[in-house]
Formats: C-alpha cells, structure tokens, sequence
C-alpha cells in the first residue's frame, strides 16, 4: 500500500513537476497560461513559442531521461553490478562516435549514411567491447567493468576529437557531443525517440522478472530456465538502440541510468512491478528538471546538460564506488 502510494504521488509529482518546469525560461508562463495553450484556448506569439519550442524540448528532456534510467536498470540487474549504465560503460561514447563519423563521412566524402544506424552500430561495439575485455571466468567484477568501461569511453572519445579537428577544424563542434543539448529539440525528435523508447519498455517490461532472477547470479538464474547470454545480448541490444538515438538527438548525457535504478530500488525494491514505470517517470522527471537548470540558471547562456547531470551523478557514483557491497563484489 506504501509504494502504490508513493507511486501515486511520484505520478503526480511528475506531471505537475514538467509543467511547472516548463514555465522557466526566457519567456515565463503561469501554471494557468500553459493549460490554456495545451487546451487551444490561447494564440499568438508566446503560445506559438510554447508549443514549437519549450514543449517539444520539455518532451525530449522526460523520454530521453525515462529511456536512460530504465536503460541503467536493465544493465545493472543482468550484470549484477550497481555502477553499470549507458555512460559508464562505453555505450554512450561509442553512439557519439557513430553520430559525428556519420557527419565526418557526409563532409569529406559526400557519403550520406544515416546518422542513428551508425550510432546504434557503434554503440552496439561499445557494449560488446566493454563486456568481452571486463569478463573473467564468468564474472564481471564491478571495478574491472567500470575500468573497461573507461577505457573505452577515452578510445571513442579520442576519435570523436579526431574527426571533428580533421573534418571541421573547430574543437568548439565538439562541446555538443561531450555535454549535451537540448536546445535544437523539435516534434520530429519527439516522434523519433517515442516509439524507441516505448519499445525499451515494453522489452524491459517483459523479461523483468528475468533480469530480477539474473540479479541473483548466473548459476541461479540458469536453474530456473533463463538463459543469460541470451538475456544480456537482449538487453545490451536494447539500451544501444536507445543510446544511439539518445546521443544522435541530445549529444552525450550521463548518469541518468547510474543514480534513478539506485533511487527507486531504494524506495519500492528490485522486484516490485512498480519498479519499471517508477524508473521511467523519476528519470524522465530528473533530465526535466536538469534542462530547466541548464537553460535558466545563466541566462541568456545555456549550460550543456550533462555537466548539470554529472553534478548530481559523479558524487553519487563516488559514494557507491566506495560502498561496502561494491568494495566486497569489486
């Protein structure tokens, strides 16, 4: 009865919490002046801005938010480690890496490949990448993960600086794929990410209870009829798909997927069926309110959003890199 509780408000709290966000800005609106625009009670100038610019950015802010917690879920049930998420293990990077090699190859050669596909092939690399060099005998020990990870991130990040010294000669290109941005978020980005980030969940939804049995080990899990690799690839295939469209929309944004799984287990437990749609609304409701920091805080200049994320995350992730279960599994 608690958790249907605190999920009941955490709803609430999310819906009210992106409206009032939503408010900020250069231009401010009233809780009330924004139920009129969505109800098409109001027009003009300041309704047109609400609409073809604060909404859509509002949108793109909570589903990319929802599909990286969900996403950092996923990753640390099936791996059984509480510091992996998109970011942390490469995943990220190697999405951005695909992104800018798509906008390499289209200014040097002419050669117009989809920008998503190249991120999500990349980002796939990444994962595999980061798995295969972490794993001993079986095991993925949660220090040797993070290292893998890291080491991977400054790979791809390295060449994402390459290609953007050798094909623009403007390091200042690379800001928006290092920290991230949502100020050129539009309706078209809205309906790509929608349908991706809906899928996650429903995926996620499904093998839940899987990912939940994995937590518990491999030997475990292999008792009672999962099948872990095949589980793992489901779910590294999954949150690469994610990140890819993520990075290729908003640039590199992370610790959305380390601190919200952490969060919410905290408050309704790993096995809870409110776990998923608890992760998916408090991230989507974290990266809203980080965008409201990074685009009012200094105004008129805007903050790159992952440096506003990384405020929140790189303490948190301290603070489990020295806890006594990851000193224990690490």
């Amino acid at each position: 009865m608690k958790r249907t509780v605190l999920f009941v408000l955490l709803s609430t709290a999310s819906i009210l919490g992106m409206l009032w966000f939503s408010s900020f800005g250069t231009i401010s609106y009233s809780l009330g002046e924004i139920f009129e625009i969505l109800i098409g009670n109001s027009s003009g100038t300041a309704s047109s801005i609400y609409l073809n610019l604060r909404l859509p950015r509002l949108l793109v802010a909570f589903l990319i938010g929802s599909g990286l917690a969900v996403g950092g879920n996923g990753l640390q049930l099936t791996l059984k480690n509480p510091l992996a998420d998109p970011y942390i293990i490469g995943i990220s990077a190697g999405a951005s890496f695909g992104a800018v090699l798509s906008l390499f190859l289209r200014e040097v050669s002419r050669l117009d490949l989809n920008m998503n596909t190249l991120a999500f092939a990349f980002a796939l690399f990444s994962s595999f990448l980061t798995y295969t060099i972490s794993r001993r005998g079986g095991r993925i020990p949660i220090t040797t993960l993070v290292l893998s990870g890291v080491i991977v991130s400054f790979l791809f990040n390295a060449a994402v600086t390459f290609l953007v010294v050798f094909a623009w000669r403007n390091v200042i290109t690379l800001h928006f794929w290092s920290l991230g941005s949502l100020s050129g978020a539009t309706w078209n980005d809205v309906f790509k990410l929608t349908p991706v980030i809906f899928a996650q969940y429903g995926i996620f939804a499904v093998i839940h209870r899987k990912m939940v049995i994995m937590a518990a080990g491999e030997e475990h899990a292999i008792t009672v009829g999962v099948r872990p690799e095949l589980l793992k690839f489901l779910v590294f295939f999954t949150v690469s798909i994610v990140s890819a469209v993520a990075v290729s929309t908003a640039g590199l944004i992370g610790f959305v997927g380390l601190v919200i799984p952490h969060m919410i287990r905290l408050a309704f437990g790993a096995d809870s069926k409110l776990n998923l749609p608890a992760t998916a609304l408090l991230g989507g409701l974290f990266l809203v309110i980080c965008d409201a920091f990074a685009r009012t805080l200094f105004q008129p200049t805007e903050l790159p959003i992952g440096a506003v994320t990384a405020l929140v995350g790189a303490p948190v992730f301290i603070f489990l890199l020295r806890s006594k279960e990851v000193a224990k599994d690490g």
